[in-house]
């Protein structure tokens, strides 16, 4: 008899829990029924202009380079992620963690520079800004080769199409 009643407070309980779980699930949740919209969003597309690019080596400042550049901008896959493929003279592809309008370069630390036929490796940081339809980058890698520093600075605007 006491398993009896044992088994119908559970069977009970068992019923009263489903029923409120049916019931909190089934309630609509509060706030607007629109979806959220990605921040994402207003930053995805295609952006033309121009880009410069200056190695010192040493003190001394090489001359600098520049040129035309279209830089494509998509979602990443997590939500504070985008994609950015930068098209000009040596084309790359990286990812950039988003803070408001603002962004920084986290899939990439290393790169290259090129002087006179020598490549030297370097640590390389990039930064950036969204500002109404336009881009801007900021990018710089240095090495330090027998107690010379040698750098390559980049600026990147752009457009949106």
């Amino acid at each position: 008899m006491a398993t009896r009643n044992a088994v119908r407070s559970l069977r009970n309980l068992f019923v009263v829990s489903l029923a409120i779980s049916a019931l909190t699930s089934a309630c609509k949740q509060s706030g607007s029924s629109e979806p959220e919209i990605d921040p994402r969003e207003q930053y995805v597309g295609t952006y033309v202009g121009g880009y410069q690019s200056i190695i010192r080596f040493g003190g001394a400042e090489l001359k600098p380079e520049s040129g035309t550049i279209s830089v494509g901008v998509s979602k990443g896959s997590n939500p504070k992620e985008i994609y950015i493929d930068v098209a000009a003279n040596r084309p790359y592809k990286v990812t950039a963690e988003l803070n408001g309008s603002n962004f920084t370069v986290i899939d990439r630390n290393k790169d290259q520079i090129f002087v006179q036929g020598t490549t030297f490796d370097g640590d390389y940081k990039a930064t950036g800004v969204f500002d109404q339809n336009q881009i801007a980058i900021a990018t710089t890698t240095e090495s330090l080769q027998g107690g010379t520093l040698i750098s390559r600075s980049e600026s990147i605007t752009g457009t949106k199409k």
